[in-house]
C-alpha cells in the first residue's frame, strides 16, 4: 500500500513537471507565432457618407528581434495587404530594446514596411523604444509612412469633408504635448469632423479624453503579454497600468489598445496571440 502511494505521488509530480514544461514551451514557441485579426465595426454620424466602409488596419509593437523575425515581418505585410486597407496605422515600438540594430536590419524593415499597400495613407507615431533606434523617423518615411509627432493631418478620400487624425509623442521618452497637437480643434471648421488620435501609451487617455475625439488608438501594453483565463492581464507596465485591456469608452470616445506583435523583457505570450486590429468605419449603423 505504501509503495502504491509513493508511485502515485511520483506520477502526479511527473505530470505537474511535464505540464509546466508544456505550458512554457507553448507560451514561447506557439503563442508568440501567427497573427490574429481583430475586426471592429465603428459607427459614427461624423464619418463622411463618401467614406462609409473605410478600412483601417492598426498594428503596434512589432518589437523586432526577440520573438519576431524576418519571416514574421513578411507574414505581417501579406496579412495586412490581404485586408486591402485604405489606411494603415502603426502606434510605435518597432524594434525591441535588446536588439542590436544594424544597417542590414533597418534596410530590411524599410523595404518590407514599404510593401504595405494602403489606398489612402500610412501613419506612424513614436513609441518609447523607438528612441533607441537611430533614424527611426527616416526609416518610416522611407517606408512611405507619414510620421505624426504632436501633429495632425486631414484625410481626404472621395469626400469633400475630411477625417481628422492626430499623433502624439511618447510620454515615457519623448515630449507628449496635447496642447500643441490639438490646437486646431479650437477652430469651428473642425467641430463636426470625425477625429482619430494616436497615442503610444494607453494611460495617456486620461490626458486627452476631454478633447472631442471619436477614436483613440494605442499600443504599448501588449495587453499584459501574459493573460490568465477569467482574470486578464497578469501585470501592467509603466504607461499601461490603468488601461491594459483592449477597449475602453469615455462618453462618446472609444479607445482601442492593440495587443501588439512581439514580446519584450521575456519571450512569452500566454492566452494573448499577436494581433492586428481591423476597423471598418460606417456613417450609420445598419
Amino acid at each position: 500500500m505504501e509503495e502504491r502511494k509513493i508511485g502515485t505521488a511520483k506520477f502526479i509530480f511527473l505530470f505537474i513537471i511535464l505540464f509546466i514544461i508544456g505550458i512554457v514551451l507553448w507560451s514561447r514557441f506557439i503563442s508568440t507565432k501567427g497573427i490574429k485579426v481583430n475586426e471592429v465595426p465603428l459607427f459614427n454620424q461624423n464619418i463622411p457618407l463618401d467614406m462609409d466602409g473605410l478600412k483601417i488596419v492598426h498594428f503596434s509593437d512589432l518589437l523586432y528581434g526577440r520573438t519576431v523575425n524576418k519571416k514574421d515581418v513578411t507574414t505581417l505585410v501579406k496579412k495586412i495587404n490581404n485586408l486591402k486597407p485604405d489606411i494603415v496605422i502603426f502606434t510605435g515600438d518597432l524594434i525591441d530594446k535588446d536588439t542590436v540594430i544594424k544597417e542590414s536590419l533597418t534596410s530590411f524593415l524599410t523595404e518590407e514596411l514599404k510593401k504595405i499597400d494602403a489606398k489612402v495613407a500610412k501613419y506612424a507615431i513614436w513609441g518609447d523604444y523607438d528612441y533607441n533606434t537611430t533614424d527611426y523617423e527616416i526609416l518610416l518615411k522611407n517606408a512611405e509612412f507619414k510620421v505624426l509627432k504632436n501633429s495632425s493631418d486631414l484625410i481626404y478620400y472621395n469626400a469633400a469633408t475630411p477625417i481628422y487624425i492626430a499623433g502624439l509623442d511618447s510620454s515615457l521618452k519623448g515630449n507628449f504635448d496635447p496642447n500643441t497637437t490639438f490646437v486646431n480643434l479650437e477652430e469651428d471648421s473642425y467641430k463636426d469632423l470625425y477625429k482619430i488620435a494616436l497615442i503610444h501609451e494607453p494611460d495617456n487617455f486620461d490626458k486627452i479624453k476631454e478633447q472631442t475625439i471619436d477614436l483613440v488608438l494605442s499600443g504599448h501594453s501588449l495587453l499584459g503579454q501574459i493573460r490568465l483565463p477569467f482574470i486578464g492581464a497578469f501585470k501592467g507596465k509603466n504607461g499601461s497600468l490603468k488601461y491594459i485591456d483592449d477597449h475602453y469608452t469615455n462618453n462618446l470616445t472609444n479607445m482601442y489598445v492593440n495587443g501588439g506583435l512581439g514580446t519584450t523583457n521575456y519571450s512569452f505570450r500566454f492566452f494573448n496571440k499577436p494581433t492586428i486590429n481591423f476597423y471598418r468605419l460606417y456613417a450609420k449603423e445598419v
